[in-house]
């Protein structure tokens, strides 16, 4: 059966993959949206958003719900299933295939996959099972309610969480392992301006013990070699992302960190396989980039549709 060339895979639908669609359905093209969270990925998982043009701020699970709001008015109904396998036909066209046994092949596909948190064990958090330890601040944060957390990271996600958690605990340890943060200076000298937070830094985890759920954490000063424990009823890490990109079956597409490699059109080294916002080699990974990308690459596809849609 001949592949619909309207038809567009748009793997994850966060900001960019929003955007896309949104363009896609624009320009009178069929946008099949794949998602197997939530519309909007992981800014439901963030507290506030304060840089984005136009909108002062706005927090940023409302963001998600405007973002799949957006989709409805456009008839754009996401697909709530995972993506297993992305893979090439022998024709070029892609084949996906997602949920339980389930699958179609399209002329073009748009990654938007995003990214995943990088592994991180700290030694002796078996013993609770992992209870009390989070990736979510704005999921997590009001369990610990005037209670001791900490939040391992110096990120601006590691900032702006701590600074959310600081809003609702009793107190607040931020441990960085280098005295240099990657976060702005702006977010590290508001939290640093709270009489209920603390960063420890140079400082790395040890260790971490509890019986139901965490009690307390040992951290090590990476200068001098001291160690202290903090007593902590929760414990959230913030210690990086890698890009999603397990389920592609197509080879080359990635640089030397995993990063997949797109031109200005955010067209892969694979024709007509695009790819946007946070899982790409992209200078900088925020809402307004993942919205430009998606609005670029829906462009390209159109563009690309329309000197070839009579071959």
């Amino acid at each position: 059966m001949e592949v619909d060339k309207k038809e567009v895979a748009v793997i994850g639908l966060g900001p960019g993959g929003v955007s896309a669609a949104i363009y896609l359905k624009r320009y009178g093209m069929s946008p099949y949206c794949f998602e197997k969270e939530l519309v909007g990925g992981k800014v439901n998982r963030t507290e506030k958003i304060e840089n984005y043009a136009g909108i002062p701020s706005i927090q940023g699970p409302k963001l998600g719900m405007e973002l799949e709001t957006q989709l409805s008015n456009l008839d754009i109904k996401p697909i709530y299933k995972e993506v297993k396998r992305l893979s090439m036909n022998e024709d070029g066209t892609f084949h996906v295939e997602y949920g339980r046994g389930l699958s179609h092949d399209f002329f073009y596909a748009v990654l938007a996959n995003g990214l995943l948190e990088k592994p991180f064990v700290i030694p002796g958090q078996e013993k609770f099972r992992s209870r009390g330890i989070s990736r979510c601040a704005i999921c997590d944060g009001p369990l610990y309610k005037n209670k001791d957390v900490a939040v391992i990271g110096a990120g601006n996600a590691a900032f702006e969480e701590a600074l959310y958690l600081a809003s609702i605990c009793h107190h607040v340890f931020l441990i960085a392992r280098r005295n240099e943060y990657r976060a702005q200076e702006r977010i590290v000298r508001q939290f640093a301006s709270l009489s209920n937070t603390e960063i420890l830094s140079p400082y790395e985890a040890v260790s971490a013990d509890g019986m139901d759920s965490i009690s307390s954490l040992t951290v090590r000063n990476r200068q001098d070699g001291k160690e202290r424990t903090l007593s902590v009823q929760g414990l959230f890490l913030y210690v990086g992302e890698v890009p999603n990109t397990s389920f592609l079956d197509i080879q080359g597409l990635d640089d030397d960190h995993g990063y997949i490699v797109v031109d200005e059109r955010k067209m892969t080294k694979v024709k007509n396989l695009f790819a946007v916002g946070d899982c790409t080699d992209t200078l900088l990974r925020q809402v307004v980039t993942a919205t430009s990308d998606g609005a670029i690459a829906a462009t390209s596809i159109y563009q690309d549709y329309q000197r070839n849609r009579h071959e």
